[in-house]
This record gives C-alpha cells, structure tokens and sequence, in this order.
C-alpha cells in the first residue's frame, strides 16, 4: 500500500525507512527554508515525551523539534482561513494536526515553543502548510515559566 521503502540517514535516530505516503508535503516552504517542501513526521521513542521531529527529505541535516502547543498552553486557538483550508484539502477538523517548533537551548528550563507560527497537517492528504496567526502569540513562549511570552 506504501510503496517502494526508502531510507534516509537521522542524526538523531539512525536510518528511517519510510515510503512515498509517509511524506508531508508542504504547500509553501516553511519560513526561512526556501525550496524544502517534503518532510517526514517521527515520533519519539520515548512516549512519555512531548516531542517529535519534523525532518527533511530534501536536506538530511535540517530537522525541526516539535510538538502539540494545546499540551503546554491550553487556551491555544485560532481560525484556519479559507485559503489555508482550500490548501490543504481539509474538509473534516478531524484531520487535523496542530504542531508548534521548539528551540531547545543550552539550558534546558530556557525551552520555548513558537506560537505565533504553527504548523498545520493535513492527516488524510498530507498536505501541511507553517502559518502566521493574526492572534496574539508569541514567537517564543516559555514551556516552564507560566505567564511569560
């Protein structure tokens, strides 16, 4: 059903095998990243964490760390505008995912999330598009200090 199994190398995880239907394609390139429009989705080993990678196809050595926003800000929402949903195909919110990128510094407690711009996937197409919300969030929210954007 998947296709022919490809590999690609991972700093992180070693060798992933995945085939044509694992792809997340992005309508537009993520912002910053010109040209780089296929991705996959990797899960975390360890499930009791939170985050996951979003790795390039096109570029071995470009990885994204990323997570679910609603687990770290409960009140996070907005409204998908008619563009973004035509893009994507989306027809049923059910096949919708919501991920937000994460900055991982030095100092672990300093971690923050990227609100402002989330990435939005398509389950059932794999389409996925990196927005920019009108609402008020910020670039880098702390995941361990509450209150502060």
């Amino acid at each position: 059903m998947g296709g022919i199994e490809l590999k690609i190398e991972t700093d992180y995880r070693g060798e992933v095998e995945y085939t044509e239907s694992d792809v997340i394609h992005f309508e537009e390139s993520m912002y910053g990243f010109d040209g780089l429009r296929d991705f996959l989705l990797i899960g975390n080993l360890e499930e009791e964490l939170p985050f996951h990678w979003l790795q390039s196809i096109e570029d071995s050595n470009l990885t994204f760390v990323i997570t679910d926003p609603f687990l770290f800000v409960e009140e996070y929402d907005f409204e998908l505008d008619e563009f973004t949903t035509e893009q994507l195909q989306l027809e049923n919110i059910a096949d919708l995912i919501v991920f937000t990128t994460v900055i991982i510094p030095e100092n672990v407690e300093e971690v923050t999330v990227n609100l402002k711009s989330p990435i939005i996937i398509n389950t059932k197409t794999k389409k996925a598009k990196q927005i920019i919300l009108k609402e008020d969030y910020a670039y880098k929210h702390s995941i361990f200090k509450k209150g502060e954007n």
